[in-house]
């Protein structure tokens, strides 16, 4: 299973149990990964290494604006 299926499972499971922060957090790397698929000169699919990097990016800029604020 790749890691969007993951994410849309994850997803799905979120809403049902109406847990609204995780299901912004989700929703929030399901668009990081659908904008690096649509971005120019993609290709449309991504791969797990892109992935983990959008991912550990987005997470890094998170810590630091916490830190911050």
């Amino acid at each position: 299973m790749s890691l969007k299926q993951q994410i849309d499972n994850d997803i799905k499971a979120a809403m049902l149990a109406k847990n609204k922060e995780e299901l912004t957090a989700l929703r929030s790397v399901k668009s990081l990964i659908l904008l690096a698929e649509t971005d120019k000169g993609a290709t449309g699919e991504i791969s797990a290494d892109v992935e983990m990097k959008l991912l550990t990016k987005a997470a890094k800029q998170r810590k630091e604006s916490a830190e911050i604020f």
